[in-house]
């Protein structure tokens, strides 16, 4: 008798473990974003429970050399999805390379017009990877995927034009929703495209890669008030350091934590579904 009450009650705890219970409610079912200090330049890897890999932008020519070295000794040969937010050197700059060291299954891009050796080494690369899918987001529109118990929703630009040398608001942004926890990714989306994704809603986040390299703008406090991270992650640079009155709104009004690529190097955010935390808690 005590066997078989042992046995149903194994049978219950499978059960409610494989069950029932949510994907990201399981054991050992923990996200993990990597946000690389790769000074003033942008390059973040999510790993979700499942093993998928998403690489959203590649830093400097420079830094994609130094991330295809740091993809190879730690053994990742396969990202699932690469999302390229808009084509400024330090966004561009290395998925050349990432290309031709990984093999991606697919590249999300926005649509503009864009003329330097960055964008033509990344196009080339493209035409040279036959097995990647490349999904370009015109005007407005939206892209929602699953891997696993981790949804993306990625939006593009609401304008075809935002003036001479704005092509930082052309930057996709992307919205990660694992359980309870949320993400949210800008790119260096400035004044209007914050303006944007305000008007879209749904930008209340517990981390926040925050827009433009902290760089202050018209919106920022409303866009930040919105957002209100937990977690604030600027990449900036001991040459061009965020400016103060952003760090000092997301940590005395906000009371985020911040780290600076220029001041606190790789920052590791885990996520079990039910909350947030950064590797060296």
């Amino acid at each position: 008798m005590k066997k078989m009450l042992l046995w149903v009650l194994i049978g219950l705890l499978l059960f409610l473990a494989t069950g029932s219970a949510p994907a990201w409610a399981q054991e050992d079912a923990t996200l993990s974003v990597q946000f690389f200090s790769i000074g003033k330049a942008d390059a973040l890897l999510i790993t979700t429970p499942d093993g998928s890999r998403i690489l959203i932008d590649a830093g400097t020519n420079k830094n994609g050399k130094a991330l295809a070295q740091r993809f190879r000794k730690e053994g990742v040969e396969d990202i699932d999805l690469m999302i390229i937010t808009h084509f400024d050197k330090d966004h561009v700059g290395g998925a050349d390379q990432i290309l031709d060291e990984c093999s991606v299954a697919r590249v999300l891009i926005p649509v503009y017009a864009k003329e330097s050796k960055q964008h033509t080494q990344f196009m080339e690369a493209l035409g040279r990877s036959a097995g990647t899918q490349v999904t370009e987001m015109g005007q407005k529109e939206t892209l929602e995927l699953d891997f696993g118990a981790v949804h993306l929703g990625v939006t593009s630009a609401h304008e075809l034009d935002y003036g001479w040398d704005e092509e930082n608001d052309f930057s996709l942004a992307t919205r990660l929703v694992y359980g309870k926890t949320r993400f949210f990714f800008t790119g260096d989306a400035e004044g209007p495209r914050q303006r944007e994704l305000l008007e879209e809603g749904d930008v209340a986040c517990d981390v926040l890669k925050v827009p433009y390299h902290g760089r202050e703008v018209e919106v920022s406090e409303e866009f930040l008030s919105a957002c209100a991270p937990k977690i604030a992650w600027i990449p900036d640079s001991q040459e061009e350091p965020v400016g103060e009155a952003v760090v000092q709104y997301l940590k005395e009004q906000l009371g985020a934590s911040v780290y600076r690529s220029a001041e606190d190097g790789d920052l590791t955010v885990r996520s079990d579904g039910e909350r947030v935390w950064t590797a060296e808690e």
